[in-house]
């Protein structure tokens, strides 16, 4: 299951299950960074990755303003490093999916 907190400077870090790979943490952590504290921009992230699986199938690409997800095939996820803060990895679809819900839990429990 994936956790989450915060840091020093407001920062939100996930920390993934144990035996996650350290560039899969980062990846996530680098792609998750313009969702600031907001459910909703998670939220929406959510929404449209899965509404472009519904609409187009695989191999479509969903980015912030730090990483770009590909959607290879119905099973594994490709998050690609912008600028280089990480080395380009994959993963699996259900898992990236259950990490943005419970980053989206994480969120919402922290709203005031």
């Amino acid at each position: 299951m994936w956790s989450f907190a915060v840091d020093e400077d407001d920062l939100v870090i996930p920390e993934g299950p144990v035996g996650t790979d350290e560039n899969v943490r980062l990846a996530l952590e680098t792609l998750i960074i313009p969702f600031g504290a907001r459910a909703e921009s998670a939220e929406t992230y959510l929404r449209e990755w899965r509404r472009m699986w519904r609409d187009f199938g695989s191999d479509y690409v969903l980015g912030t303003s730090s990483a770009a997800v590909t959607r290879i095939d119905s099973d594994r996820a490709e998050i690609g490093d912008l600028y280089g803060q990480f080395e380009t990895c994959t993963m699996g679809v259900e898992e990236f999916e259950l990490a943005l819900e419970c980053l989206i839990s994480f969120l919402e429990r922290r709203r005031p």
